[in-house]
């Protein structure tokens, strides 16, 4: 019994201190060299740092943390092959590009960092869908970008998707990107 108590205490340590080592980072639009626009205009119309997670709709460059992201087009699929998506349901597919504004090499995770919501709040990861292009996951080298489509399994009547980016998966900020269904 006390050798699983010192295993709780320690699990719980580790924890503390790893969601303390991450940072806050800013979602902001970044113009095609992957350049930031560093104020954003308030509802008062004055120009101010904004640090609440932004929307942004398919085709803009954002710059999060050691990324730029673009959401380059979606479409919807109701497989081939020897996959398909259950009963009433659809694979709803992204295409998304990440460019790398760090120094060093950084990991990508479609499944740690990307989320799919609907306007009734619920929430879909990643899956694997068999007529997608590329991959977002893996090394990404300084100065490098990665494309890859991300397949979301739906129901068939799901909307007001947005696609959810989170750059730091220990840190705190968030790109929502608006989608067209």
């Amino acid at each position: 019994m006390l050798k699983g108590c010192k295993f709780i205490v320690l699990f719980m340590l580790i924890t503390f201190v790893l969601t303390g080592c991450g940072e806050t980072v800013t979602p902001e639009k970044a113009d095609m060299d992957g350049k930031t626009d560093v104020q954003t205009e308030s509802t008062t119309g004055n120009k101010e740092k904004d640090n609440k997670t932004q929307t942004f709709k398919i085709g803009d460059a954002i710059s999060i943390g050691d990324y730029v992201l673009t959401v380059n087009s979606a479409r919807t699929s109701k497989g081939g092959g020897f996959m398909k998506p259950d009963e009433g349901n659809i694979w709803y597919i992204v295409d998304a590009t990440l460019d790398s504004k760090a120094d060093e090499p950084v990991e990508v995770s479609s499944i740690m960092m990307f989320a799919l919501s609907d306007s009734d709040g619920y929430n879909y990861n990643a899956t694997i869908a068999d007529d997608t292009k590329g991959q977002l996951d893996g090394e990404l080298a300084p100065g490098r970008k990665m494309r890859g489509e991300l397949a979301f399994e739906i129901p068939e009547k799901a909307g007001g998707l947005e696609l959810a980016f989170d750059a730091d998966v220990w840190g705190s900020g968030q790109a929502i990107v608006k989608l067209d269904r």
